[in-house]
């Protein structure tokens, strides 16, 4: 009788302390990606650069291996699983510049001189499709692990891409302002 009780406390408690340690790690992941923003590294910033995340999953090359017999089932296995080792270290750095370039939409249109609601509008169903495609990449990622399909991001590499043209868009309303 006393030990369900305890057993709730407990599993409450690492409940407790996993949400708080979850909600310290994006606080601070937020604060390292929005004092990396600034007006250079996005001068020098281009999603084109993501566009091998394209291929890293897309099957082409484990085709490629097997019809050229390259190696056993093994080595295919050890392949994919290296391109997905890749494809996550991609990603990790794709939502990292993402925080970036979305720091900066929000620092623009709060030193905008004229109303930007049309651009928190398109900031925040931009900032949702993002979370959606990073979702499905992690979906694909695990697809791929079993073996079942290859992976397809394109949507995730489009919604990077339309967010960076639209934050150089924004920059050159305010510059033609200024």
């Amino acid at each position: 009788m006393i030990l369900f009780p305890v057993l709730i406390g407990v599993v409450g408690s690492i409940v407790f302390v996993a949400l708080l340690y979850r909600l310290y790690a994006r606080t601070d992941q937020n604060s390292r990606a929005n004092a990396g923003f600034d007006p250079e590294w996005f001068e020098n910033f281009s999603a084109f650069r993501y566009l091998p995340m394209r291929r890293l999953l897309s099957g082409t090359d484990d085709a490629f291996l097997q019809r050229q017999n390259l190696g056993a089932n093994g080595s295919i296995r050890k392949f994919r699983a290296e391109r997905r080792q890749l494809f996550r270290l991609y990603l990790q750095d794709l939502q990292a510049d993402f925080r970036r370039l979305s720091f900066g939409a929000k620092q623009a249109i709060l030193h905008a001189t004229e109303d930007q609601s049309d651009h928190v509008e398109t900031l925040l169903r931009l900032e949702w499709q993002f979370r959606k495609s990073i979702w499905r990449a992690h979906c694909q990622l695990f697809i791929h692990a079993c073996g079942w399909q290859p992976a397809d991001i394109s949507g995730l590499i489009d919604v990077v891409q339309h967010f960076e043209f639209s934050l150089r868009e924004t920059y050159l309303a305010q510059q033609q302002n200024s």
